[in-house]
Parts: structure tokens; sequence; C-alpha cells
């Protein structure tokens, strides 16, 4: 695919306790690296689509490792090179009735000091048409907002689309601002937006009522921010940390579309799973303008392939992807 397709965000070093023990006890740590944006870039190179991600790493071996590791994804990488730690995230793996849990530690990482006249956006953005960042970025600083709304204003400017997902993190807003003091003014140059409605007034400080329609929602976003042309939620009944049932709905054109349902029976890892939706809904939309069903079900059914893959990235193919969409199930083995 011809269409260049830059994403914004921290690449992280992922630390996982093996076998489901938790981080209180755990010896040993399996690494991964990974990061809302850079899963979203790499599941789409993965795809075939041309990615470029924009982040900042430090001078050294990890830095290096986890570029290296982007690259190997068929991304290309627009690093800055300063600072002199990766952020780091620990993910203890839930199971049955127990919670999965994140410990972030990235305060001081080389992404967080970014400031806004650091990243030469133009030429970044040269014959690029899309642009994805996620609420992840603006949390984590007023710096980094700002660079975010930098960055937006020039895609705008240079005619990209622009997604968003709202990615609502309560534990990284913590720099003394809300994120919905923050988010409607980032929101408002986006055309597509990942989002649940639970997280209106949290993020878009827009009121709801449990009793609205996702069409009555969704109308009040987009009166908010008149540049959205389609606004995607995703559906997560949560049985228990092994096992869920997940399903997504598209709104586009005034028409909301509602794709299937998977029950997904044994979860291997469910971090990642809202970037691999993100990624198979800009891949839709590219692919498929006019097929707003398509795109919700391929979506949402690499989603389901990621809860099988273990790291933050979704490893799964267009083919298998396509597959699972058209009514493929894993009960047999492929020959």
């Amino acid at each position: 695919m011809s269409d260049k397709i830059v994403c914004f965000g921290e690449i992280l070093l992922r630390l996982s306790p093996p076998n489901h023990l938790k981080i209180f006890k755990s010896k040993t740590f399996e690494a991964h690296y990974g990061g809302a944006e850079a899963n979203v870039g790499a599941s789409l190179a993965l795809m075939g689509c041309d990615v470029n991600i924009v982040t900042a790493l430090p001078q050294n071996e990890l830095g290096a490792s986890a570029e290296s590791e982007m690259l190997s994804y068929g991304m290309r990488a627009n690093t800055i090179r300063q600072g002199e730690r990766i952020g780091i995230y620990y993910f203890e793996q839930g199971a049955s009735e127990r919670p999965g849990r994140v410990v972030y530690d990235r305060n001081s990482s080389s992404f967080s000091e970014l400031k806004k006249g650091m990243i030469d956006w133009k030429t970044f953005f040269k014959d690029a048409k899309w642009f994805h960042w996620s609420g992840i970025t603006p949390a984590l600083s007023q710096d980094l907002a700002d660079v975010c709304e930098e960055a937006l204003i020039i895609a705008s400017e240079m005619g990209l689309t622009i997604s968003a997902d709202l990615n609502f993190r309560p534990t990284l807003w913590n720099y003394g601002k809300k994120a919905n003091e923050i988010m409607p003014n980032l929101i408002q140059y986006c055309d597509v937006l990942l989002g649940g409605i639970d997280d209106s007034e949290n993020c878009l400080a827009i009121k709801t009522t449990e009793d609205e329609s996702f069409e009555i929602v969704y109308k009040k976003w987009q009166k908010q921010h008149p540049k959205l042309k389609t606004i995607v939620s995703t559906l997560r009944y949560d049985a228990n940390a092994s096992a869920n049932t997940i399903g997504a709905v598209l709104w586009s054109d005034s028409k909301l579309y509602q794709s299937g349902e998977y029950k997904i029976s044994h979860i291997i890892d469910r971090i990642g799973a809202g970037d691999a939706f993100m990624a198979g809904l800009i891949y839709g939309l590219i692919n498929w303008p006019k097929d707003p069903k398509k795109t919700v079900e391929y979506a949402l059914a690499g989603s389901c392939l990621k809860h099988s893959i273990a790291g933050d990235i979704n490893l799964a193919s267009v083919n298998d992807i396509t597959a699972l969409m058209n009514g493929s199930t894993g009960g047999r083995v492929i020959r």
C-alpha cells in the first residue's frame, strides 16, 4: 500500500511475570516492546502498509533494541535520540476472577522530555496521508499535550486524515490537568475517533445519561467536534480475566453499523487488543471507504485474534483476519 501512515507515541519496555505469576513474588520477567501507537503502527506494517513511527528513545542499548524491534515489523522509525531511559511498564496477567494489573514506570523517560519545536513535523508528514495518535501521550505532561497540538495543527494544514484513540488511563493524568480539560482541544482536529461512550464526560467534557443510545451520544460528539466523520466504540463483556465476549459499533454518515460478536474462551494476552482493533479500523477505512460494515467486522476480527497472541503487538496477517471475519474458526489445524 502506498498511502503513508504516521504514528506518534512512546515505545515502552514491557516486563511481565511468566506463567501468570504475581509481580509481588516473581523472580523473572518476560520482556516485550510495545505502546499504544507503536502497536497500531506495527500491526498496520504487517498488513503491508507504509508506516512511520515518530518517537523518542535513549541513545543506549535499550533504545537501539526497541527501535530494532519496531523496524522488524516493517515500520520505519523517526526517532529523536535524547535522555537516558526508556519508559517501562509491568503487566501482571490476570486469570479467572483475578484481574490483570499494570504498573507504570515512565517518568523522566526520553519520550516524556519532548517539547514543542523538537520534532520536524512538516518533514515527517511529507507524502503522508494519515496521522494517528492517542490520549495516552497528552496524559503524560503538559509539554506532550502541546506537542500533540503542534502535530495536529500541522497535520490538518497538510490535509492528512487524523485518527485518535481516547485511550483513557486515569492513573496517567497526574500533572494537574484532567483529560476533559485537554482532550477536547485536541479531538477537534480528528476525522476518526475510537472511544467508549462511558468516557464521554471524562475525556470530552460531554455529559451523557445511561439511557442514551449510541446515535444520540455520537451526535453530541460530532456537534462538539464537527470534523469527525467516523466514530467507533468497542464493546467488552467481562466474564472474567480468562474469557470475554467482544463486539463493536461504528457510526458514519449518521448510520450505525453493529458488528457480530466473538466469545473468547481462553485469553492468552489482551494487552494491545484495542490497538489491534484500531489498526484494523484504519486499514479498513483506507481500503474499503464505502463499506463501513466490512471495516468494523475486519477490525473486530483482528482484535479477537490479538487475544491469542502474547506481547503487545498483533501478529495476525490480513489473510488470518479475513479468514476469521469470513467464518473460519480455530478448531481445525491448518496443514
